[in-house]
């Protein structure tokens, strides 16, 4: 679902968790609540009422997320703005909300690629893409859905170019499900799309995860 600045307030806090340390740091320090992190779980905390009327996989990692920061709750240095890059607590935070932040309503703006789909990416890139692109796998950010409601995503990428032509990967992907495949898409040299083109009655609303799909050569 495609809502712009109408799902905002909802999603930001959201965004906001999953952004790497150094932009964490920013945003606490620009808001003057540095160096303190607690604001980051303050404002997850104000939407975790509306997050948990989602489906039951969005609802399964707000409830990890919320875990993750109640076990991290109470004074100690893993709320000083300096444990944002050193704590392994929250890595595992940036990770979460990252995944969730792939099932909430597109509002317009690129987002961090989620773990699951740096996984699936991983899975098809190891049938034999060239060693640019698995270097690009770090710069890797989703600019937007197909369409409303599309599992397809346009990316936005960064890192060494690869000296391949522009269009679709040669591997192929097929979901064991049956329901498809999933094409790479590349131009200039990195990636800049992945479909998933389905052969379903319904289209399917998202991207499979590695372990569903098979790769090899083309």
């Amino acid at each position: 679902m495609q809502l712009g600045d109408r799902s905002r307030p909802l999603v930001d806090p959201v965004r906001r968790l999953a952004l790497p340390a150094e932009a964490q740091r920013g945003y606490l320090e620009a808001i003057g609540t540095a160096p303190s992190a607690d604001e980051l779980a303050l404002e997850f905390d104000d939407v975790r009422p509306h997050l948990l009327a989602l489906d039951a996989e969005a609802v399964e990692l707000v409830e990890r997320i919320d875990a993750l920061l109640d076990v991290m709750s109470g004074p100690g240095p893993v709320w000083h703005v300096d444990a944002l890059v050193s704590a392994p607590q929250w890595a595992s935070v940036r990770a979460l909300a990252a995944e969730l932040l792939r099932l909430l309503p597109f509002d317009g703006r690129p987002r961090p690629l989620a773990p699951s789909e740096r996984a699936l990416l991983e899975r098809i890139l190891a049938a034999g893409a060239p060693a640019a692109l698995h270097a690009q796998l770090d710069h890797v950010r989703v600019l937007k859905p197909w369409y409303e409601g599309s599992a397809s995503l346009d990316l936005s990428t960064g890192g060494p170019a690869a000296d391949i032509a522009d269009g679709v990967l040669p591997i192929d992907a097929p979901v064991r499900s049956g329901a498809g495949e999933i094409l790479l898409w590349t131009t200039d040299g990195r990636l800049s799309a992945i479909e998933y083109a389905w052969v379903t009655d319904e289209p399917p609303a998202r991207l499979p995860t590695a372990d569903q799909v098979t790769a090899r050569p083309r």
